[in-house]
């Protein structure tokens, strides 16, 4: 798998170098009708990349649990496609989407009348995802270690169906209808074989309090349902 393209770009990051070694991994499963995870290069009409991307996954994380003083942070190293045990895999299922926006970019005319524009998009259908992460940040001193601590609140969390925030799969209207542990009745689809010519991986400088930076990773592969970061 083609992973280096990612790992070269957050090796490249030297605020985040320091706190590359860590021992507080966490996992998440997520699902729900739709998802999208829109394709900068499809412009008005976005399509959305089959998985996550890196800043999505450390996102839909974030949702759970958030320390919002940065001492510790989420860094996604690998999202696995699911589908339920036993059905046949191998193939991303997708669905046309449409929707008014009533927002800044209408034409003048819609504008002016107060009317919305009407928007189709191609969203991800039944998506099931399952987010592995290592927790980065301060290494800890005499006090509260934040990697631990971050930890323990997310795994919390979990076992009380709490968040942070209502998780969602990309836009905000497509929130989960779970999230939480693995579950037994799913499976990751290792039938499933792709490859992604361009992907966006992260739209900031930095894992905390970053300026807007778009990078993007080149020949991705999801091998057996899986693609590592």
């Amino acid at each position: 798998m083609r992973a280096a393209c990612f790992n070269v770009f957050y090796r490249n990051h030297s605020q985040w170098d320091k706190f590359a070694v860590s021992s507080y991994p966490i996992q998440l499963e997520v699902s729900g009708p739709l998802a999208m995870y829109a394709r900068p290069d499809t412009g008005g009409s976005p399509t959305s990349y089959p998985v996550p991307t890196w800043s999505a996954a450390k996102g839909l994380l974030e949702s759970i649990a958030y320390l919002a003083q940065g001492e510790a942070w989420f860094h996604p190293t690998r999202v696995e496609i699911c589908r339920p045990v036993g059905s046949i895999g191998g193939a991303v299922s997708f669905q046309r989407y449409a929707f008014n926006y009533g927002g800044p970019l209408r034409k003048d005319l819609n504008i002016k009348t107060g009317t919305g524009m009407q928007v189709f998009a191609t969203a991800v259908a039944n998506p099931c995802y399952r987010i592995y992460a290592d927790i980065r940040g301060a290494r800890g001193g005499s006090g509260r270690n934040p990697r631990h601590y971050l930890q323990n609140l997310f795994e919390r969390r979990l076992k009380q169906g709490r968040c942070f925030k209502t998780p969602a799969l990309g836009w905000s209207e497509f929130t989960c209808d779970y999230w939480g542990p693995f579950r037994p009745e799913w499976e990751v689809d290792d039938a499933l074989d792709l490859e992604i010519p361009s992907m966006l991986s992260s739209v900031w400088d930095r894992a905390q309090d970053g300026a807007y930076v778009s990078r993007f990773a080149h020949d991705v592969r999801i091998e057996k349902g899986a693609l590592v970061f």
